[in-house]
């Protein structure tokens, strides 16, 4: 262990986050560099002590200011410090996104936000997609069933335009939207262009 996680560590251990904090700012200021363990600590004092935005601030600064890329230990800091903090869809976002697999991770928070929110689809379809990229297809079924069970269903995704300083929302199959007829004759004029180039295109082959 690096001689200055030693002294940040009993700070952090025992609730003290501001004080971590401070120490750890005293250290760069001194030149010292901080390294991988260094920000697990700081991470932990952040999530202990409900320093939200510190811990942002903190985590984006590693790879910025010290490049170094954060690994599964520190992403485990960052999600457990926004979901103490209520900040769930935060925290499903930094889940799906991160380089590193979820993983045994990703199931924890998975079938933790399951408790909490029974009604979010989010957390089960993160879940499932867990068990599918490790090919545990029976529990795949088993959480889709469970989504039957309690009558969950999976947000459509939307897709944000902004034309002429407006925007426009569009799910699936969306007949919602004012201009629907010439958005859909727009798309089928396009659909049999694309089929029209194809031809030419396999009658040239």
């Amino acid at each position: 262990m690096e001689h200055n996680d030693v002294c940040l560590r009993p700070l952090a251990q025992h609730g003290h986050g501001t004080e971590t904090l401070q120490m750890f700012e005293d250290m760069v200021s001194s030149g010292v560099k901080p390294v991988t363990t260094t920000f697990v600590v700081i991470l932990n004092a952040c999530s202990h002590s409900g320093l939200v935005q510190e811990g942002r601030r903190l985590f984006k600064s590693m790879t910025d200011d010290y490049g170094i890329v954060p690994d599964e230990e520190h992403y485990a800091c960052l999600i457990d410090l926004l979901g103490r903090a209520g900040c769930f869809d935060e925290m499903m976002n930094q889940l799906e996104n991160m380089p590193c697999k979820a993983g045994g991770l990703g199931r924890k928070v998975a079938e933790h936000l399951i408790e909490l929110e029974p009604q979010s689809s989010a957390p089960y379809v993160l879940l499932s997609s867990i068990y599918a990229e490790e090919g545990r297809w029976e529990l795949v079924a088993k959480v889709r069933r469970l989504m039957d069970e309690r009558h969950v269903r999976k947000e459509r995704a939307i897709s944000w335009v902004e034309v002429e300083s407006r925007v426009h929302a569009f799910t699936v199959s969306d007949r919602l939207h004012p201009l629907k007829e010439e958005i859909y004759s727009v798309l089928k004029q396009l659909a049999d262009q694309m089929e029209e180039d194809a031809s030419v295109t396999n009658a040239k082959n």
